[in-house]
């Protein structure tokens, strides 16, 4: 599986990120730029840089798509491969590396926060899609699907800046 790693701002982060792939044996991925959008809030180009890589897999006819965001940690040396082998033998909508909000149940959580690492099957391309380019693309994913999330989570985001929120974490 080849992950679609939506680019960095900075070179630090961009640096961040090749270290931790290196570090987690991905040698093969592609990096999406960031989309900017004059006078839109900074969340709706974050919503639009994660519908781009799956309207690419969608055109692709990919049936599935992972998406990792350039602040992406994997705590475990192993911790790519475990998300891996741990993803739903059922069918989902999207399968969550982790997450930073959010109540998990047998695997499954309805409402969380964080985007951070996940699959999407091309079952769920057009709902995930039709989701208004205005609203947080996790928030706004609320009873939508079938989530689940490794459990335990093999990964988080590294403590820093947010690009959505335009602050400290």
């Amino acid at each position: 599986m080849t992950p679609q790693i939506i680019s960095p701002d900075s070179s630090f982060r961009l640096s961040r990120m090749h270290n931790e792939m290196k570090r987690q044996g991905i040698t093969d991925y592609k990096l999406w730029p960031f989309v900017h959008i004059a006078n839109k809030p900074r969340r709706t180009a974050i919503n639009r840089a994660h519908k781009a890589i799956v309207e690419w897999a969608a055109l692709e006819g990919l049936p599935e798509v992972t998406i990792l965001e350039d602040d992406v940690w994997f705590p475990a040396d192993d911790g790519w491969k475990y998300y891996l082998e741990n993803k739903p033998k059922e069918p989902f909508d999207l399968y969550l590396g982790g997450i930073t909000r959010g109540k998990v149940e047998n695997g499954k959580t309805a409402r969380y926060t964080g985007q951070f690492c996940y699959t999407i099957s091309e079952r769920f391309y057009d709902r995930f899609l039709g989701v208004n380019d205005d609203l947080d693309i996790d928030g706004a994913m609320s009873g939508l699907g079938t989530f689940y999330v490794c459990d335990p989570m093999a990964c988080f985001t590294y403590w820093g800046w947010s690009g959505n929120t335009q602050s400290t974490t």
